[in-house]
């Protein structure tokens, strides 16, 4: 009898174990696994302009920075010709990045190009992203509008290809 009570009081420990390991690897994803190259498309239509908006992350401890773009398709095909990025920066506070940028700073696509305040008086546009699960949740909080853009979307992690 003795060795039943011990063979159950063992098995609960290792399904406690194995419930904790479970529950432990189904939590939302935080913030901070939000490095990586995000992916918003308006819905295309046959002959019709489609936008695009991609904004690519790179996170250092509480801090972000990065540049999104904002691009034209038509069926299919990019109708940019040398593109544009609009470089951001921002602070990861909790479950919770903001960041702030300049939609009239807007350049052709350079290498390690970066974040600076206006300089005329105007203030920066602010946006609100949270991770849920696989998508971003873009809002924009205040400030200039980025044109073409809606001012909330969900945008999908970019797949690279195998």
């Amino acid at each position: 009898m003795q060795g039943d009570v011990a063979r159950v009081a063992y098995r609960l420990v290792l399904a406690g174990a194995f419930m904790l390991l479970l529950a432990g690897s189904v939590q939302p994803q935080s913030i901070g696994a939000v490095s990586s190259r995000w992916v918003w498309k308006e819905i295309a239509g046959r002959d019709k302009p489609q936008t695009q908006f991609s904004i690519m992350i790179r996170r250092e401890g509480n801090v972000a920075s990065g540049v999104y773009s904002v691009d034209e398709f038509i069926n299919g095909k990019w109708q940019g010709e040398d593109g544009n990025q609009t470089a951001f920066l921002g602070r990861i506070n909790g479950k919770t990045l903001h960041i702030k940028f300049d939609p009239r700073a807007t350049v052709g696509y350079e290498e390690n190009v970066n974040y600076r305040a206006p300089f005329d008086g105007r203030q920066p546009s602010i946006a609100v992203l949270n991770l849920r699960g696989s998508t971003l949740l873009w809002r924009l909080a205040s400030g200039a509008r980025i044109e073409g853009v809606p001012d909330r979307l969900t945008l999908h992690r970019e797949r690279r290809p195998k």
